[in-house]
């Protein structure tokens, strides 16, 4: 099973209506990875406190199990600070978050330890700071969660909280919570692969009513997944949202944000009114609502197939990207879009359009606002000819 859930994650890397509006921002392609300093970035940039971005490879580096990574923005100078050794994990899959002790935290799908309960390795949870100082400071186990595709977030009360797509009582993924002083994990909730889904991913979001709210990317009516939120000490668990509705989309791959108007916002890959996938909000209590199906037209200008986290931007709109499609629509070489959209749904705008080499092909992760205003991502592929190149780390700049 942890073969296919790996299998699954690295395929991922190579795998609107006619109104929709011209490019309206610029992309500067400002690091293109070729196998030494990683390969594969999987997930949203991380600002840390020196105004840098991290990030983190799947593959590549000196064991080719992956690294950490820096960049300034400004400048574009590239540092990796960290190639994973085999006894530190390895898929490093999990967006990085900086905490209140100034440190970044990470997760390892899978590595560590292979003597408790894995062959290979549970998991891992990892510290690094800024200068590439790197200990890890948790190896996981079955009960305690297993392939940890999302990252951490720090709760209210100062712990850090993450998912894991295996593992638990039930086999089906867990939500724990680790602590820093004393480097332990607890399990918040177990998941029962019935009607409460099974397999999260994506980041959990606390929200400002206190409650954590998270997606499944399978299980519940129609194997579809879900939508879940629970008090940070694991109690009033409630699935929220059984993805039934096509309009809504399904089998979300990321977590949800909460946007300024108090809702929450998601993409889902699949379903959607089109088909191709959609935009998704709910109200704290769980009231769904379709913001945005892809692919209204047939030809998929917008994009089909989103799987990142959102970003409400300084301007309000929310920011996205989708794994393929884009303008114009008979270009062999259109390889997933940026997009832009209100939180009604309306004035939906295709920022740019990815063109495998040498611009970043196949974006599986969203979008991080800069110090300058800008917005910053990773491809996971492209970037380099020949096919599929290595990766990318791009800048949009909006030009209206």
């Amino acid at each position: 099973m942890r073969k296919h859930v790996r299998n699954a994650l690295l395929a991922s890397t190579l795998a609107l209506s006619m109104a929709v509006a011209a490019h309206a921002s610029k992309v500067t392609i400002l690091h293109r990875f070729d196998g030494t300093d990683g390969t594969a970035p999987p997930v949203a940039l991380t600002l840390g406190p020196d105004s840098r971005f991290y990030g983190t490879t799947i593959e590549g580096g000196k064991f080719d199990r992956g690294t950490v990574f820096a960049i300034d923005p400004l400048s574009g100078a590239f540092k990796t600070l960290h190639h994973f050794a085999s006894n530190e994990g390895q898929y490093a899959s999990g967006q990085l978050v900086l905490a209140s002790d100034g440190s970044l935290y990470g997760t390892t799908m899978e590595g560590g330890d292979d003597n408790i309960n894995c062959a290979g390795g549970c998991g891992t949870i990892y510290r690094i700071s800024s200068s590439g100082d790197f200990a890890t400071v948790h190896f996981m186990t079955v009960a305690e969660g297993t392939a940890l595709f999302g990252g951490l977030i720090e709760g209210t009360d100062g712990l850090l909280y993450g998912t894991a797509y295996m593992g638990g009582s039930n086999g089906c993924g867990t939500v724990y919570a680790f602590s820093r002083s004393d480097s332990s994990v607890q399990v918040r909730h177990s998941f029962n692969c019935g009607g409460e889904g099974r397999f999260p991913m994506g980041r959990l979001v606390q929200a400002t009513n206190g409650f954590f709210y998270g997606v499944t990317s399978e299980g519940a009516k129609a194997e579809e997944g879900t939508v879940y939120r629970l008090k940070p000490d694991g109690s009033q668990f409630q699935t929220l949202v059984q993805f039934a509705d096509a309009n809504a989309g399904c089998q979300p791959k990321q977590g949800l944000i909460q946007a300024r108007n108090g809702d929450l916002y998601g993409e889902a890959e699949d379903c959607g009114a089109y088909g191709t996938g959609a935009l998704y909000a709910l109200t704290p209590a769980g009231a769904i609502r379709s913001v945005h199906g892809f692919s209204s037209d047939g030809y998929a200008r917008d994009g089909f197939g989103p799987r990142s986290e959102l970003l409400e931007g300084p301007d309000g709109r929310l920011y996205g990207t989708a794994m393929k499609g884009g303008e114009p629509p008979d270009s062999p070489n259109r390889a997933g879009t940026v997009f832009s959209v209100n939180l009604k749904g309306t004035k939906f705008r295709l920022r740019h359009t990815f063109t495998q080499a040498p611009d970043g092909s196949t974006p599986t992760s969203g979008l991080t606002l800069g110090p300058d205003g800008n917005l910053y991502g990773v491809t996971p592929v492209g970037g380099n000819d020949p096919w599929p190149g290595k990766g990318t780390i791009y800048r949009l700049t909006i030009t209206k």
